[in-house]
């Protein structure tokens, strides 16, 4: 498998197919404005939140990648889990479908680029980091907050576990 394949794949389980992570068309499908919005406690994050987070560095990457200024790395990671005070069911919606399509334009870019391309180092990062290992990581930590959202609706109450999802 190319590293081209294996991104692809990677994205493919973060976005919409499933596989041994729930992807993120099913960690948020029917997830209301109320429940996206709570909180087991105070130090925890809420599912908005974590969608605050993914949507800044899948979006910062992107930027990245196109080779836009990204801009200064952000001083606390934590100010990157917006608060979601005055998100409506609109609005959270409207979140629910950027993420997919940032998840989405991901695949497409994955898709047009070489695998040459893939191999190359990041320009302008402060570390030395090749594409293709930095796009990886990336998938992992959609992954790792997909695991947090499913596990708050398990908190919820609202994670039903369909028969084909077995």
């Amino acid at each position: 498998m190319s590293k081209k394949e294996m991104v692809l794949d990677q994205l493919a389980m973060c976005r919409n197919v499933d596989s041994w992570v729930k992807p993120l068309s099913k960690a948020l499908i029917g997830l209301r404005l109320e429940e996206a919005t709570w909180k087991p406690n105070a130090s925890s994050n809420s599912i908005g939140e974590i969608a605050n987070h993914l949507l800044f560095y899948n979006s910062r990457w992107m930027k990245r990648f196109k080779g836009k200024a990204v801009g200064e790395a952000p001083e606390l990671n934590s100010s990157t889990f917006q608060t979601v005070e005055g998100l409506t069911e609109e609005s959270w919606q409207q979140q629910v479908n950027e993420l997919d399509a940032g998840l989405a334009e991901w695949q497409s870019a994955i898709e047009a680029s070489t695998e040459e391309e893939l191999h190359a180092h990041i320009p302008g990062f402060p570390e030395d980091a090749i594409w293709w290992e930095a796009l990886s990581s990336l998938c992992v930590h959609n992954a790792y907050h997909l695991g947090q959202i499913i596990y708050i609706r398990k908190a919820l109450g609202n994670w039903e576990i369909a028969p084909d999802w077995e």
